[in-house]
């Protein structure tokens, strides 16, 4: 029976060193939570309802988000930011795992964006998640974005991912922005698109607004693409065809940018129009 009891209180008593250890972590979390609004306060207000840490793996969450720039009547609310993981060195960060789950535009965020959701069939602005990876590699100087999905209900997700290289992540590059991105190279790319009613609502409200039908819309805006010489030329026969797949059934589409060597930005930026770097960065639409 000594064993029994001696069994349950080390548990209790770890189930206890777990709650107060959670009580002080979420504390120390709360306090830097406060220095890095101090530290965006010339800029928006942002208030809180609590700051909650695990010590299990589950991130440190803050609930409850009022975000409002300074002089303006915009405010957006966000139900909760989880940080799973993050490290930084010398105050550069160089991995972060996080998710914004809710985030809320109040009507005056959105301006004359309310009418047109509202005309799409919208009561109100749709609540809008965010899940992000990244990783900043020292060593070879290089930045991935593994994942940046914003998703929206009965709107869709929208999935990017990037690799970059040659970049020197520190204080002179962040002062320097956006100069010292000029030798910044991008080895690949992707954006994926799901779509969640969005799209129906976009071609329902354009046929009636034209008094025609949404057949009628699509067909229309496959001719204007197909009578266009410059586009024909600068897309190309193959990418129309997945253009046009996507407006017949617009499900979803993935672009790929997959150049065959990294092209750095200063090239992009002396590009001789779009084709050009269409052609540089290898860009590859295709319809799901």
């Amino acid at each position: 029976m000594n064993k029994v009891w001696a069994g349950v209180g080390a548990v209790g008593g770890a189930i206890a060193l777990v709650l107060g250890g959670q009580f002080f972590v979420s504390r120390a979390a709360a306090k830097e939570v406060d220095k890095a609004i101090d530290s965006v306060a010339e800029f928006v207000d942002i208030d809180y309802q609590r700051v909650n840490a695990s010590l299990l793996g589950r991130g440190t969450r803050v609930k409850g988000i009022v975000i409002s720039p300074v002089d303006t009547s915009e405010q957006y609310t966000i139900d909760e930011v989880v940080v799973y993981r993050y490290r930084a060195q010398n105050d550069i960060p160089t991995y972060l795992n996080m998710a914004v789950n809710g985030m809320q535009l109040s009507p005056a965020a959105l301006g004359e964006n309310a009418e047109t959701l509202k005309m799409l069939g919208y009561d109100k602005a749709p609540a809008i998640d965010l899940k992000a990876e990244y990783e900043y590699e020292k060593d070879n100087q290089s930045v991935r974005l593994k994942k940046l999905k914003l998703s929206a209900e009965d709107v869709g997700n929208l999935d990017v991912s990037f690799h970059l290289s040659n970049l020197a992540w520190d204080k002179s590059t962040l002062e320097s922005l956006p100069l010292s991105l000029i030798p910044v190279q991008l080895n690949e790319a992707e954006i994926v698109y799901r779509d969640d009613s969005f799209m129906p609502r976009m071609f329902d409200t354009t046929a009636a607004a034209n008094g025609t039908s949404v057949k009628q819309v699509k067909q229309d805006l496959v001719g204007n693409l197909s009578a266009n010489p410059e586009m024909a030329k600068m897309l190309g026969e193959n990418q129309l065809k997945e253009i046009q797949k996507f407006i017949d059934n617009p499900e979803g589409f993935t672009i790929n940018f997959a150049p065959e060597q990294p092209v750095p930005f200063s090239s992009l930026m002396a590009a001789e129009g779009t084709e050009s770097m269409i052609e540089q960065l290898n860009i590859r639409f295709k319809a799901n």
